[in-house]
């Protein structure tokens, strides 16, 4: 799968790489396996970057390796609380938010490489 032709979502908890040729969800996985704790995901912040994805959601900041979903590194921001976690990058023009107050709105970037 070359990044190039992928577009990346974020909705309702799970983060999935889909093929923008073809329509097809070429790998899925739900950020609660990585969080460790109970999360809610009414909302959050996806962009991506050099073979990777940051999420931020439910007071967390997880980083994705965009190629297969795997966790690299998380953040349980301690001391922030729980809510929104608003991400911004010098340089990244692709990042697309979800809005604060759609539930269930995806928030979705196609990759920069």
């Amino acid at each position: 799968m070359k990044q190039k032709n992928t577009l990346f979502i974020f909705s309702n908890g799970k983060v999935a790489a889909i093929d923008k040729k073809t329509g097809d969800i070429t790998w899925e996985i739900k950020l609660k396996q990585y969080a460790g704790r109970s999360m809610s995901y009414s909302y959050g912040q996806i962009f991506a970057e050099d073979g990777k994805l940051y999420i931020g959601s439910s007071g967390m900041l997880f980083c994705l390796n965009a190629k297969d979903g795997s966790l690299l590194w998380k953040n349980e921001l301690k001391g922030w609380g729980y809510q929104f976690v608003a991400l911004a990058n010098m340089g990244n023009e692709g990042a697309v938010a979800s809005s604060a107050r759609a539930a269930t709105t995806a928030a979705v970037i196609t990759a920069a490489t």
